[in-house]
């Protein structure tokens, strides 16, 4: 009988052993699996980190070249406009004989002298899409800067530099053919073009005329529209991105 106590004693024992070893073996798995979840959760904040600077490096890239693209429009539309304006009137000379025409050589030479180039810099943009655009966690600007970058801006430069400017080359030659210009220098180092205008009202009735003002005057409502569009368009992505990199 004794030595049956002293068995059971024994197998207690060793289960007793078992238990805590049970118990240890437990808590080092835990700790393992926490210590796992720590280092993911680490790689993961490094990786949302390095994501970010990248998004926010690249935005800021996006907003300079806005802010000079802004400042190019906002020079050309009031350029523009002024010119519209000058066809405006010289057609208003041509359909009324009794109008002053003190003002003819100038409106001639302001709207033979517009030209119009329009290149946006989309290197920052075109970064931003081979990297890919959804690491741009803001999707309104996303959204706006796909659409900005990816369809108006490449209309308007479709175009200002495929239709409007082989206008304005056509422009020329009539123009030089109308009026055979002289240049001359002017006290600022440039030349200064001389028209010879001896008949205005033979001019008028000139239909190398009515083609120089349908030629040059044409485009320019629809270059302006684009233009105009471009720039809310562009300002309101500015300033979502000038929020953006502010947070």
């Amino acid at each position: 009988m004794l030595k049956f106590f002293r068995t059971i004693r024994k197998n207690l024992l060793e289960q007793g052993k078992t238990a805590n070893y049970l118990k240890y073996a437990i808590g080092e798995i835990v700790l393992v699996v926490i210590g796992i979840l720590i280092a993911l959760q680490i790689n993961n904040w490094n990786e949302s980190r390095k994501n970010r600077a990248y998004e926010l490096t690249m935005l800021e890239e996006v907003h300079k070249e806005l802010v000079k693209d802004l400042e190019l429009i906002e020079r050309l539309i009031p350029s523009l406009k002024r010119s519209q304006h000058s066809f405006r009137k010289l057609a208003v000379m041509k359909t009324d004989p009794g109008h002053n025409l003190d003002s003819l050589d100038f409106h001639l030479q302001r709207v033979d002298g517009y030209g119009l180039t329009f290149t946006v810099n989309k290197s920052p943009f075109e970064a931003i899409k081979s990297g890919g655009l959804d690491r741009i966690s803001n999707q309104e600007i996303r959204n706006n800067l796909s659409t900005l970058f990816g369809f108006h801006i490449e209309s308007a430069e479709k175009w200002i530099n495929e239709v409007h400017r082989v206008e304005l080359f056509t422009r020329d030659e009539i123009f030089y053919e109308i009026f055979d210009p002289v240049a001359i220098p002017n006290d600022n180092g440039g030349v200064t073009t001389k028209l010879t205008i001896e008949n205005p009202s033979l001019l008028f009735k000139n239909p190398k005329f009515d083609e120089f003002l349908f030629r040059s005057s044409w485009p320019i409502s629809n270059t302006i529209h684009f233009l105009s569009r471009i720039h809310e368009q562009m300002e309101i992505l500015s300033e979502q991105i000038a929020q953006e990199l502010n947070k």
